[in-house]
Order: structure tokens, then sequence, then C-alpha cells
């Protein structure tokens, strides 16, 4: 409950901020933050080296495995920090005059995040997701408010820049009001050799699966240009963010509770299939309307100047629907199968990248059209790896695919029923067309599910007892 609060309410300020932000800043605004994001985000994974997974799955002695995390977080981030800085100045070659200053600044962010890093991991070791909510809260809150007022004020893509390290200054501020771990500058070569060791190859799975979404940026920001980019995020902020807010709660709970149960691979592959099941039923409220009326979507949420994105929003539905099949990564870890976990990812990376480099060179409509065709052709191996590792029937996994799937039929079929007498009933389309066509559908997919599934409600008390320790 505290995990979705927190991310949700984060991702809905977010989201509410991006709302007002695309009437304030142009096309080309987002996709030159976007770069200088792309870039951070590589290096701050850089400084990380997966060592906060492996410190919610170390079993040792809390205080040296955190004191070790945090000598050598300062230790990346310093060198880490000073390479963005230096390299700066290629933003402003390959892309734009102001991309090498808005890289430079934003890389600062690097410090808090350092700092924040192993408090925050030990909050997740400890299922301390009420304090992690909060302050994720208030994060993205500080966030959103100052890039509204500087983007009103005419700061344009400085604004987020400037949001962004806002944020990222005061959740670090609040880690550190009365700490859950005081640090130690004591390095435990052999503790720190172990965290490093599982930690890399955690890290190096996490990283192949953010090439994909890294060079899918550069090819459409170097080969279709900066708006095509910036249409590209406001694509994201509809079909990524949802997806990472359901993912990212399913993942902070599920590592440190399947770690806890890691001994007892059919509790883990119960709890796999109803959370998996649960998410699935998610990730079609999101798919259906990317795929069946997205040219309402889009305009109506992003304003005039957005139309652009609404095929390749459309492209990216089945990706949507299949996300929560292909980021498993949870079961692999606790089951400490992280190896397999590794090569299947990198087979995924190197096989998607050059689809989407081939399709950089088309249109953005294609690019998207790539991530969809590698979740078809991935979620299913993924699942049936997944199935033996936790010794999962197969009779048991198809009952949890077809539920989504006769919802998703239900919605799809009300939607595009419904659409005709809502649209003709109107001048224009806009929020009240978009409400009018999404209740109904929403209202058939709920009936549906519930049909096939009637006791899914307490499921959904019973895993959330289960993983909180109160059953």
């Amino acid at each position: 409950m505290w995990a979705t609060l927190g991310v949700g309410l984060q991702r809905v300020v977010q989201t509410l901020a991006i709302l007002v932000l695309a009437r304030l800043l142009v096309p080309e605004d987002f996709g030159l933050v976007a770069i200088a994001v792309l870039v951070l985000s590589f290096a701050s994974r850089t400084t990380t080296l997966g060592l906060h997974t492996a410190l919610v799955q170390f079993e040792g002695d809390r205080q040296t495995a955190a004191d070790a995390c945090f000598i050598i977080d300062v230790c990346l981030t310093a060198i880490t920090l000073s390479a963005v800085i230096a390299a700066s100045p290629l933003a402003t070659r390959f892309f734009d005059p102001r991309a090498g200053s808005l890289l430079a600044l934003m890389s600062l962010r690097l410090i808090p995040q350092a700092l924040a890093a192993v408090p925050s991991a030990l909050a997740v070791k400890d299922l301390n997701f009420r304090k992690l909510a909060l302050i994720q809260a208030a994060e993205g809150l500080v966030n959103a408010v100052v890039a509204v007022a500087l983007a009103a004020a005419g700061w344009g893509p400085w604004s987020l820049v400037v949001g962004f390290l806002t944020g990222s200054v005061f959740g670090t501020a609040l880690w550190w009001i009365r700490p859950l771990w005081i640090p130690r500058w004591r390095l435990n070569r052999k503790v720190a050799s172990h965290l490093l060791h599982e930690g890399i190859r955690i890290w190096s799975a996490g990283n192949l699966s953010y090439f994909i979404d890294s060079a899918n940026r550069l090819f459409i920001g170097g080969m279709l240009g900066l708006a095509r980019l910036g249409h590209y995020e406001i694509i994201g902020r509809v079909v990524h963010t949802p997806i990472q807010t359901i993912l990212g709660i399913h993942d902070r709970v599920a590592v440190a509770a399947f770690c806890r149960e890691h001994d007892n691979r059919q509790r883990v592959g119960r709890w796999f299939l109803r959370l998996s099941g649960m998410m699935l039923i998610l990730s079609s409220l999101i798919a259906g309307p990317l795929f069946c009326f997205p040219d309402i979507l889009i305009p109506t949420l992003f304003g005039d100047g957005w139309e652009e994105a609404v095929n390749p929003a459309r492209n990216l539905a089945l990706f949507t629907l299949l996300a929560p099949l292909i980021m498993t990564s949870p079961v692999y870890i606790a089951l400490k199968r992280t190896s397999l976990l590794l090569g299947l990812t990198a087979i995924r990376t190197v096989t998607t990248i050059g689809l989407l480099f081939a399709a950089a060179q088309i249109s953005l409509a294609a690019v998207c059209a790539v991530e969809s065709l590698s979740a078809l052709v991935f979620a299913p191996i993924n699942i049936i790896l997944v199935a033996r590792m936790a010794k999962l029937p197969a009779r048991a996994l198809l009952s949890t695919m077809s539920v989504p799937a006769v919802g998703l039929g239900a919605f799809a079929a009300v939607a595009f029923a419904v659409r005709p007498w809502v649209t003709g009933a109107l001048p224009t389309p806009g929020f009240t067309a978009l409400f009018g066509i999404l209740i109904p559908s929403v209202a058939a997919l709920s009936l549906a599910i519930f049909a096939i599934r009637p006791h899914l409600i307490g499921e959904i008390r019973s895993i959330i007892a289960e993983t909180v320790g109160t059953n």
C-alpha cells in the first residue's frame, strides 16, 4: 500500500506537471532535456553497480554492508561526475549549442542521489515503505512546482533541469533527518567483494535493458531530430511512465519479499503468478486506450502540436500490455539465477537495438512498432524460463494470462462500439469524448474480469497480507 502510494503520488504529480509544461514548452525543449537525462541516467547507473539491490539481498551484518556500499558510492560518484562534466562539450557538438551546459548542470544531481542511495535501500530491505513513500511524494512535488514556475517565467528547458535538481536535493535532505543508519568510514573488503560480485551481475542485466531505451532515444534524436525525440518523450508519459510506475512498485516490494522466501520456490512461484496477473490487468488498462483511441487521448491530454505522436502511441500498445512479462528480474534475483537473467537480457538487447537502428531510419512509428515486436517475441521466452525456475504448472500460467486477455477483449469491443456515438454527438473531441469512451470501456473490462475471477479482491488482500507478514 505504501509503495503504491509513494510511487503513485510521485507519478501523478509528475504527469500533471507535464500536462502543464507541454503547453508552456515546445517539443525541442523536451528533446533537449531528454538528451541530458539519457546521459545522466547512464552515469547514475554507473555509480551504483547494482550494489543497492545486492544490499537488499545480503544476509550478513547490515552495518558493514551499508558502509561498504556508501564508500563505493562516494568514490564512483566523484569519478563519474568528473567524467560527465569533462565530456559535456560533446553534447553541444552533436545535438544543440545548449546541450553541453544543460548536461553539466544536471550532472550535479549525482551528488544527492549518491547520498540517498544507501538509506533508501535499507528502507526497502526493512520493508519500511512508509518513509520511502513520503519522501518520494515530497521530492516529486518540489520538482513539479519548481519546473512549472520557472517554465511559466520563460526559462525554457532550464526549468526542467532546475526542477530535477531541486527535487533531488530536497528528497536527500529528508533521508538524513532521523536516519536509519549512520555511516562509518570502514571498508570490509570481503563484504565489499561479495556485494560487487553479486551486484555487477544484477547491474549488468538491468543496464542491458536500459541500453535498449538509451539506444532508442539516441537513434531518434540523431536520425529523426529533437522534435521527434520530444514527441517520443510525450508518448513516454502516457506509455512508459505508467508502466514504470507499476513495475517500480512491484519490483521494490517483490525483490525484498522474494529474497526472504528464496528457499521456498513454490511460494515465490505462487506470488509471481498472482502479482503478474494483477500487473497484466493494470497494463491492459493502459494498452486499451492507446490502441483504441490515441487520436483522442494524445491531443486531449497534451494539446495542439502533439498529433504526430498518435500513430507511434498506438504502435506501443502491445509493448505496454506485455511489459510486466518481460521485467521479471525479482524472481531471478531471489532464486539466485542472475547469470540466466544476464544471458537472456543480452540476447534481447543485441537483437532489439539492431532492429531499432533500422527502424529509426524510417519513422518514429516504426521505432515504436519494433518495441512491441520485441516484447511479443521475448515475453513468452521469459515466462517459460521463470515457470521452470519456480516450478509453475502450465495450467496455472494459462489461467493467469486468460484473465487480462478476456478483459482487454471486452474493453476493445465496447470502445469501438461506443466511439462513433460519443464523437458524433460532440462538435470537437476533448475530455468529454475521452471519458465518454473510457468509462464504459473500463466498466466492461472490470465486469469481464470479475465474471471469470470473482475472488480477485480477496486474492489482492491475501497477497498484501502475506507480503507484509500479517498472514
